[in-house]
């Protein structure tokens, strides 16, 4: 099952493997939506955490509102935290009556005026009544899970965008905006706004310093460099639309590409398997042996779709292989840094073994994290 959102760290990639090159940092804070429509067997939509603002209650399948049981502030709480709420009750079975198990993890905003709630959430009623079984958010409560959502570290930049190494030295003409680069902005745990701060601001920022533009952008140097910048950008633009037709004439070709679908199909499995590793080593809760396991079966994964890439090489790679590569270096250097880091913070929550094994032999069960007995840290700025 897919438990990545559209703009995942897995499914955009945009990590790549700078990690190779000492330039990221900070790859273990991950961030989870709280709260993506359930629904196996199909992607995962973002129900907005508007709703909770408005109201809507997390409940388990019998009904009881279980968010207070782990942050006073229940539904508004910190969203790490509710993503733990939400990850934990998911995992406790459910009977469904007949013996079976069901989902555990609800939000319901029944409770509030059906219209107000179809014009103040379009979106949302619109999707889960485009499904072929429909769903109305207004009467009834919705599956949820987390959801991989956003990538707080990533290509270490300086205020300028530009691109430092890990011993502090800055690469020449390599700049970074937006969710690939480790800004700070965002410490370890991001608020939802300071994503467009992120990529407005620092995007702005390396566009001026890459074009050369001074501070008021008016005299006659830096219009030529605004303008030889534009024009390489279109030339850019131009050569990937250039490829994208290609792609897609050779797909119509005789309904299939130059590339071998041997290489398609293995590439798919392998990538399903990846998405299920990562999601139950390097998931929202984390212990030490599992992160060891998941690196150690990324590596094989990685080792695997280098493999893979360099063998359809000479016919060109599909995008699932592109895809796979991408995701199997992006995973594991997730993995690896998450396991360097023992500290819990924000959205890098690390439960310790031998901690959890004497709270459940004898001091109330449960378990605890390596920063239990701090303040704490929903936020490092």
């Amino acid at each position: 099952e897919d438990r990545l959102s559209s703009s995942s760290p897995l499914n955009n990639n945009n990590m790549n493997m700078n990690k190779y090159n000492g330039i990221v940092s900070d790859l273990e804070y991950v961030q989870f939506h709280p709260t993506s429509l359930y629904l196996p067997n199909e992607a995962r939509f973002l129900l907005t955490e508007a709703l909770r603002g408005e109201g809507a209650i997390l409940r388990d399948a019998s009904g009881r509102a279980f968010a207070r049981d782990y942050h006073p502030n229940g539904e508004l709480a910190p969203r790490d935290i509710v993503a733990r709420a939400v990850f934990m009750e998911s995992q406790k079975s459910a009977d469904g009556g007949g013996g079976e198990d069901v989902h555990n993890a609800y939000l319901d905003i029944s409770h509030r005026d059906s219209e107000w709630l179809k014009d103040r959430f379009p979106s949302i009623h619109a999707h889960l009544k485009s499904r072929t079984n429909p769903m109305d958010f207004t009467q009834e409560k919705i599956p949820v899970i987390p959801a991989a959502h956003y990538t707080c570290g990533g290509v270490t930049t300086d205020l300028n965008g530009c691109v430092i190494a890990s011993n502090g030295e800055w690469y020449g003409n390599l700049y970074a905006a937006g969710e690939a680069a480790r800004t700070g902005l965002h410490g370890g745990n991001r608020l939802a706004s300071t994503s467009l701060l992120e990529g407005l601001v620092y995007g702005a920022s390396v566009g001026e310093m890459v074009a050369g533009v001074v501070s008021d952008g008016t005299d006659d140097k830096a219009l030529e460099n605004r303008e030889r910048v534009m024009e390489t950008m279109h030339q850019a633009r131009y050569a990937i639309e250039q490829r994208l037709a290609l792609e897609q004439s050779n797909t119509n070709a005789g309904g299939s590409s130059t590339v071998d679908e041997g290489m398609r199909k293995e590439a798919t499995a392998i990538l399903t398997n990846l998405k299920s590793i990562m999601w139950d080593n390097v998931g929202v809760v984390r212990t030490p042996s599992k992160l060891a396991l998941a690196v150690s079966e990324l590596s094989a994964m990685r080792d695997e779709a280098d493999q893979l890439w360099n063998n359809s090489s000479s016919s060109g790679a599909g995008w699932e292989v592109v895809a796979l590569r991408d995701a199997a270096h992006s995973g594991l250097a997730v993995a690896e840094s998450a396991l360097a880091n023992r500290v819990s913070g924000g959205a890098h929550y690390v439960v310790l073994e031998e901690i959890e094994s004497e709270n459940n032999n004898g001091n109330g069960g449960g378990s605890k994290s390596d920063s239990d007995d701090e303040e704490p840290l929903h936020a490092v700025i």
